[in-house]
Parts: C-alpha cells; structure tokens; sequence
C-alpha cells in the first residue's frame, strides 16, 4: 500500500485513491498534493461546511445570551423577577450544560453529526421560542435547563467535526469563524433587541418576548437547513465532487498520521486524556477566560445601562464592543495559522482585557492542536469545554450586585483578575509544551524506537510536535 501511494501527484485525478486506507500511512512524505486544487477544495468546504456550522453557532449564541438584552428590556418587572432570580436563570442554564457536555463530545461517533446536531439545535430552538411565552419565574427556569441540555453537545460536535475537515495548521483560522459568530450573537443581538423591541405591545405581546419568539423561530429554521446540508465526514458531504473526497483522503494520509489514531472506542484512549496535565492547565485558562467572557456577554446591556442609557439605546451601544471584537479575533486567528503560533497572541490578550476574551479563544485550538487521537482528542474537548463552561456557574453570582452608584465593582474586579492569571497560566503551558519538544528533538535514534516500542502514539509518539 506505502509504494501505490508514494509520489503521487494530484494534478493527475486519474492517480487518486479511490478508498480511504484503513491507516494513514507512515511514509507520507513523498505525497504531493496540487496547491491550486487543495485551495479550491478548503474554499469548497468553507463556504459549505463551515458557513452553515457558523450559522448554526450563531443561533445558538443568540438563544443563549439574549436574556442579557430582554433584562434590560421589560423582562424583570412583568415576570416579578429579582436580581437574584436573574442570576439563578443563567445559573440555570449551565446546570445542565455542563453534565452533559462531554457525553455529547463522545456521543458524536456513536451517533451521525448529521442527525444529532439538527436534533440538539431543533429542541434549544423550540425551548427559546417557549420562552416568549412564559407567565412565572419558575417556567423561566425550566427553559433555561432544557436550552442547557440541548446546547451542551453543539459545540463539541461542531469541533469534532471540523478536525476531520481540516488539519491542525488550517484550524485556528476555522474557529475563528465560529467564534466570529460568538461576537456577531452579541452585536446582531443588540440590533435585534434594538429592531424587536419596536414591536412592544404589537398583539398584545411585549417586545422582550418578542425577542424571544422572533428568534426562535430563526433558529428553526436554521435546524432544517442543518438536517438537509450537515455531513458526517468527507465521504458523504454531498458538496464535494468524487475528485474533492479522493483529495481529502490524500491529505489524511499526508497529514494526519496522529490525528486519527484509535478510530474505534477504546477506554484507555478516554483515561488517557483524563490523565494528561496539559490538558487540565488548558481546561484551567478556558475556564478563567470564560469568567471574563461570559461576564461581558451576558450582563453587557446591563453594564452599559448602568451609565444611565435607556433600554432602547442600550441594546444599540453594546454592538460596536462586538464588532470590534469580531474584526480583531479574525485578525488575531489568521496571523496565528500564518506563523503557526498560539501563546503569543494569547499572553497579550489576557492582558488586555478589552479585547481579551476574543484571544481567549485561541486556547480552544490550542488544546486540539495538543491532543491526537480520536476518542483522545473527543474527550479533550469535552473535558476542557465543562470546565470551561463551569464559569458560567460564577458570572451570575458575581454579577448580581452593584455599588450604590450602578458600578458592578464585583464583577469587575473579578474579570479583571482572570485575565491576568490567564496570561500567567499561558506562559506557564508554553514553556511546558516547548520543553517536551526540545526532549523530542535531542532523542537519537535508538531512543525514537524505544519511544514507538514501548507503544507512544498520537500526542505521545516522538515525532509529534505542539504547536506554540
């Protein structure tokens, strides 16, 4: 199989494989593989794939964060809702979110992406739209569990999916359009709000309600575009040509000789990514990065409304935060995939806070990027994803008080804070990551054999290299 596949060169279909091999193969570095035509194939699968995955992200952002914007909006008075009572909703909401999120990350290969995600985005699109409709604070409740529940697979799911597109140095740039979707949930959000709340009283429904019908029904449709266009892997994505599959094998065989290990469920896999320290450093830094970026998300239109704003105006000033965010996270994520570095962009942005939350991000990548093999790195995410998540466990508690002149001083301070042990905590897994490939670089080669002998793979062969 090696010599079949040795030298071949892309420009010439006729030489493509047409079966995917069971393994990819040790000597790939003789495969050649036609730029043009692996550009024209990383477009196709952009404009399909990860355009309706960002979409799909979108939505779910907007169904998550706009009690932030109907709290400001009227929500609080016509439910008899409490500062406290808000702050047990978004509570509420990571209750179930963070149990079941690494199941849903594991669930993804027992069960297809491309029914299970339509099925996760169908049942927090009808809990959003059941929310217009709530009469008490207990109902509120329930539909914060039931959003949590279906949202806690998503994103795993969505990142699993993308590693089987696309390899580990294309990857930073792919998540930033999803986490593009993360600021535009806050900037749309604030125009919907803005446009939605227009409709107060309009059939006798109030316009925070509205935000939630309006939008449900958004999300929804969104769920059937998902079920009709989501695939499981490259073989059966329906947008790519015979030509476009035979590619994405090559490139699995070029470039995925870790990546891929252990397709089929095997516990030790699982244990082995509970075991790893770098892991729980990296789920260490999400979660103090998600205290500062839910915080903002959630209780912006609250901080802005702070100054004095009405509800209208508020919504309208928490959009250029967004986008400004938006355009530097994108920036930040295409530079990192350029030069292949990770920590120093994200040292900076723990630093400075304003943009911070956004560079934050790049920590997800970073962790993919560490971790190979298949139920490994499905367990890494899921891992890293709850206690990141676990924030949102802490943002309502401590954002739930104000100084005597509208200050969230609390809530502040504490963000403020995270940031810069996030910075702290970076630099101390850099230098972690960097040392382990310096011990790979200086093996001979009796110690690689012993290394392979003793039956290191993925993330632990020899030849593996982090990211920095």
């Amino acid at each position: 199989m090696a010599d079949v596949e040795k030298n071949i060169v892309v420009a010439d279909s006729s030489s493509l494989p047409t079966s995917a091999p069971e393994k990819p193969q040790p000597d790939d570095e003789d495969i050649y593989i036609d730029p043009e035509k692996e550009r024209k194939l990383l477009w196709k699968c952009d404009i399909y794939l990860t355009s309706l995955l960002t979409l799909s992200f979108l939505s779910a952002y907007l169904d998550r964060s706009n009690i932030g914007n109907a709290a400001v909006a009227g929500m609080l008075p016509d439910l008899g809702m409490t500062s406290q009572d808000l702050a047990n909703a978004v509570l509420m909401f990571y209750v179930t979110y963070v149990p079941f999120e690494l199941p849903g990350s594991l669930l993804v290969k027992k069960i297809r992406p491309s029914r299970l995600l339509p099925t996760f985005m169908l049942g927090w699109s009808l809990a959003c739209l059941g929310t217009g409709f709530i009469k008490t604070v207990p109902q509120f409740y329930v539909t914060r569990l039931l959003i949590g529940i279906f949202e806690s697979g998503m994103y795993p799911a969505l990142a699993i999916t993308l590693t089987t597109f696309y390899t580990p140095k294309e990857q930073a740039r792919r998540f930033a359009y999803l986490y593009v979707s993360v600021g535009l949930s806050g900037g749309f959000g604030g125009l919907f709000a803005y446009a939605l709340l227009k409709l107060d009283g309009v059939r006798g429904i109030a316009g925070w309600r509205w935000l939630f019908i309006v939008e449900g029904i958004i999300s929804v449709c969104i769920a059937f575009l998902l079920w009709l266009g989501m695939p499981d892997n490259y073989d059966n994505a329906k947008f790519l040509s015979e030509e476009d599959k035979a590619l994405m094998r090559l490139r699995t065989i070029k470039h995925d000789r870790y990546m891929r290990l252990n397709e089929t469920f095997d516990k030790k896999e699982v244990f082995k990514a509970f075991k790893d320290k770098k892991l729980w450093l990296s789920a260490l830094i999400q979660f103090l990065g998600d205290v500062l970026s839910f915080g903002i998300s959630t209780f912006l239109p609250s901080l802005v409304k702070s100054f004095k704003f009405d509800s209208v105006l508020t919504q309208l000033l928490t959009v250029p935060i967004y986008f400004w965010a938006v355009f530097f996270y994108i920036t930040i994520s295409f530079w990192s995939d350029r030069i292949q570095k990770r920590a120093i962009f994200m040292i900076p942005g723990g630093l400075a806070v304003a943009v911070g939350p956004r560079h934050i991000r790049l920590n997800y990548v970073w962790m993919l990027n560490s971790h190979a093999g298949y139920f490994k790195r499905a367990t890494a995410i899921g891992i890293n994803m709850t206690v990141g998540n676990c924030a949102g466990l802490v943002i309502g508690q401590i954002f739930k008080n104000t100084t005597s002149e509208g200050r969230y001083l609390e809530g502040e301070a504490t963000s403020l804070g995270c940031g810069l042990a996030c910075s702290v905590l970076i630099t101390v897994l850099f230098m972690y990551k960097r040392k382990q490939n310096s011990i790979r670089d200086a093996l001979s080669l009796e110690e690689r054999q012993r290394w392979i002998d003793e039956g290191r793979a993925g993330d632990g062969h020899p030849d593996f290299r982090y990211i920095l």
